[in-house]
């Protein structure tokens, strides 16, 4: 899997929990929803860690909890 898959996984189990669309996830972050549906949709391989921090910061968590998941695991990430 690749990171921007990972990523796209996390905030798929974030807007569930928060019960929010990417719609809402952009206007909450303040990120483009063309940038959201890149990443949510699997177009985007490796987000920048200024996406991932500012998702994570709209979520109300930490970048290293939006981390802290099997996903993030060097074992399950293709990293080439």
């Amino acid at each position: 899997m690749t990171m921007g898959e990972a990523v796209a996984k996390r905030i798929d189990e974030y807007l569930i929990i928060k019960n929010w669309s990417l719609y809402k996830l952009s206007k909450e972050s303040l990120l483009p929803l063309s940038t959201l549906k890149n990443l949510y949709y699997k177009h985007t391989k490796s987000p920048t860690l200024s996406v991932v921090f500012r998702i994570s910061e709209t979520f109300g968590i930490t970048p290293i909890e939006f981390l802290s998941s099997d996903l993030f695991d060097t074992q399950n990430l293709d990293l080439m």
